[in-house]
């Protein structure tokens, strides 16, 4: 037996046990096929810290595009050449830096060395001391910036960020684990276990995965034409097909986030930052031509795939694993500046029933609404319901490009806007990623790239056609309550059918998602896709599911919630199952070695977020014991098992007041809580206060704010009000006693 690292695994070609010579163990002989990885260039930031070098890089900026921008030389060739040469002049820069600086420290320590021994025969030469002082001084400065580069390695970093949240905590508290590598991946025969392998598997996946389809575009073109689909107004058209600007641009480099990798040409966010001035006027240049049709620069057709395992999955199989494209940030600069115009445009056209990626709406309404609807068939037990939650095999990057450029001339959405589409999507590339070695190049054809600013907008404006289509089809039957139709909610491909009377047109329904996928790429996978049914007998169950060849559950998961048949399940299958897993965790960091503020900063990192989720989206904890059971648990965490010698209140006070802002979980429930009682109050969600509220005979104010609720006692019928009221008439008699009608 041999035990090795994982980074081992997959490099040994060859083993062979030997003769029993010198013991009497047999010695193994493992023969290695050593690759080294691919490298990358990446742009080291300290070559752009001192304002000499960054006023040189400039000059050297301008110079360039002063020589090459001659009539008849195109823009886009320019800008490529001229990342090659700058990316080459900063390589150039870097090892004439070092060389400079070895030399110098070189130099620097011979000298002080020979001070030293002239110290030793005349110590109290003051001059000397003074020469000797100053050099030290000297090497530790040119030595600082290999010091920058390791501190997170010794111990400094840990005293500047264990006590915060952020990056160093985290990496503390994962599982200790070397780099994740794929150390053996399922093919259709055997399992592979060599690294050319394994890539040559991944490349055969996404090179099929990627490949276009044929499409039947006078096909696409009749279903959309039947949608009678709202057209863009004037106003919308030229603001998303007016000429870019630099202001534009400016504030699109300035949301780039920092620390994060770069495309394939390697340049970072700050390198934009730093020289956003001279390169803006070159970028609206080329982002201006693309509006009227020409081709977009070959660097921003490229991409590096890395690969992330899905959460519980079969981390053998090559389809369980999520691709995350790695675009140059010029490309994602220009892509940026079309998605924030294409943004405002969807905000007013995509339906309430979707809630993703556009400002102001809240995936939580989702949720909201699916409780609300159960709570509704509740009380209504005679209605038949069940809840399609849809899984689409690999939504973002089955999308087809036909559909989505079709459907932006249907609504006429303008010349230079759909040019700039129908550039970006076509002709794309990438290569994938695999433990440090790149695969052969990919074409791509189909699909959305996972990292790019505009494919979430792109994908909920062609899933927005399915929607449309649903809700238009008077055959397809959802829940009709107070004159109102409430038949799906969507977040990106996310989306949750509520389907009334479900054994008699389930098959429509599944005709309707299988017609839409076939056409747009949006394939429904059956076997991930699963139903919840309220108010259906068991054998009903069976013949709804043998009807749909979909599976019926007694609980299903929906962005991150379990929802069940009864909502006073909610609290044992959410809140009791994801303390259970908190509760694990803070068993297995209990003898990191960090202090009472990191401790506290690690509630707030990775505890606090989990249950916010859901105090946002489930309000409907009743009972303070739950708290207090939770603040044992925690309490004893960070004063590890020992008696607390802080009081609480001063524990989960602001640090601003003294305290040391532990998170009191109970005041964030209740925060998220009275969050609902602001729509309440606010009365602007007018569709999904409706449904909350169709039981009851008066407004919202009359409960919140003049105490009808005393009188009709029907309003703490409601799973989540009930709870939700409770928190409200808690902080009540601190705000003000009626609301102004």
């Amino acid at each position: 037996m041999v035990w090795a690292t994982n980074s081992i695994v997959t490099k040994v070609s060859d083993m062979k046990i030997l003769a029993r010579d010198k013991s009497d163990h047999s010695p193994i002989e493992l023969t290695l096929n050593h690759k080294l990885p691919s490298y990358k260039w990446r742009l080291d930031d300290n070559l752009i810290k001192s304002e000499e070098d960054i006023n040189r890089y400039k000059e050297l900026t301008k110079e360039f595009f002063k020589i090459n921008t001659q009539e008849g030389m195109k823009t886009q060739i320019i800008w490529d050449t001229y990342k090659a040469v700058i990316r080459g002049y900063l390589i150039q820069q870097k090892i004439r830096h070092k060389k400079q600086k070895d030399k110098r420290i070189k130099e620097i320590g011979t000298e002080i060395d020979r001070m030293e021994i002239q110290l030793k025969m005349n110590p109290k030469d003051k001059i000397t001391q003074e020469q000797l002082k100053a050099l030290k001084k000297e090497k530790d400065h040119m030595e600082l910036e290999n010091i920058a580069k390791k501190l997170k390695f010794i111990r400094q970093d840990y005293f500047e960020n264990a006590n915060r949240p952020g990056a160093w905590l985290a990496r503390k508290i994962r599982r200790k684990r070397q780099k994740q590598l794929i150390t053996k991946i399922k093919g259709k025969d055997r399992i592979y276990t060599k690294d050319e392998e394994i890539i040559e598997e991944f490349h055969q996946f996404f090179n099929q995965l990627y490949k276009g389809k044929h499409l039947d575009y006078p096909k696409i073109a009749q279903y959309l034409g039947k949608q009678k689909l709202e057209k863009i107004t004037e106003i919308q058209r030229e603001l998303l097909n007016k000429e870019i600007t630099e202001e534009e641009i400016k504030k699109t480099i300035k949301l780039l986030k920092g620390n994060k990798a770069p495309g394939p040409d390697g340049f970072p966010a700050s390198f934009y930052k730093t020289f956003q001035d001279v390169l803006a006027a070159q970028l609206k240049t080329i982002m201006n031509q693309i509006l009227q049709g020409q081709e977009i620069p070959d660097s921003w057709r490229v991409a590096d795939i890395i690969i992330i395992p899905k959460e519980n999955s079969d981390p053998l199989e090559v389809k369980n694993y999520r691709p995350i494209s790695l675009l140059n940030l010029d490309y994602k600069i220009f892509t940026g500046v079309l998605a924030e115009r294409f943004k405002n445009f969807l905000n007013s056209w995509i339906s309430e029933e979707q809630t993703g990626f556009l400002p102001g709406r809240k995936m939580g309404d989702n949720i909201r609404c699916i409780l609300d609807i159960i709570e509704y068939y509740d009380k209504n037990h005679q209605k038949e319901l069940a809840l399609l939650s849809i899984d689409a095999e690999k939504a973002f990057d089955n999308l087809n490009w036909g559909f989505f450029k079709l459907l932006f001339k249907e609504i006429d959405i303008g010349y230079q806007f759909s040019s700039a589409i129908d550039k970006i999507y076509e002709s794309q590339r990438a290569r994938v990623i695999i433990n440090g070695q790149t695969s052969k190049e990919i074409k791509i054809e189909k699909g959305t790239r996972q990292g790019c600013p505009l494919s979430p907008l792109i994908f909920i404006f062609s899933i927005e056609i399915l929607l449309k289509n649903i809700n238009e089809d008077k055959e397809l039957k959802g829940a009709r309550i107070k004159q109102k139709d409430y038949k799906l909610r969507a977040f990106a491909d996310d989306v949750i059918c509520i389907i009334e009377e479900p054994r008699k047109n389930i098959q429509r329904w599944i005709y309707k998602l299988e017609e839409f996928g076939e056409l747009a790429g949006f394939y429904l996978n059956k076997k991930k896709t699963k139903i919840l049914t309220k108010n259906i007998s068991r054998p009903n169950q069976e013949r709804l599911q043998k009807c749909a060849g979909i599976a019926v559950t007694f609980k299903l998961r929906y962005l991150g919630i379990w929802l069940t048949h009864k909502n006073a399940h909610l609290l044992e299958n959410n809140y009791h199952v994801k303390w259970k897993e908190i509760s694990k965790d803070l068993k297995k960091w209990a003898n990191i070695k960090i202090s009472l503020l990191g401790r506290i900063a690690l509630i707030k990192m990775n505890v606090l977020p989990k249950l916010l989720y859901l105090f946002q989206n489930l309000p409907i904890i009743r009972s303070a014991k739950i708290f207090s059971t939770w603040n044992k648990e925690i309490l004893k965490f960070v004063w590890k098992g020992k008696r607390p010698r802080i009081k609480y209140l001063t524990m989960t006070d602001s640090k601003s007041r003294g305290g040391l802002g532990l998170p009191n979980l109970r005041i964030y429930f209740e925060a998220s809580a009275l969050s609902w009682v602001l729509d309440w109050a606010l009365l602007k969600n007018e569709k999904l206060l409706d449904l909350e509220g169709s039981d009851l005979r008066r407004g919202w104010h009359a409960y919140i704010g003049y105490d009808k609720r005393a009188i009709e006692k029907g309003f703490g019928d409601h799973f989540v009000r009930s709870s939700i009221i409770k928190v409200w008439e808690k902080y009540k008699p601190y705000l003000y006693r009626k609301i102004p009608m």
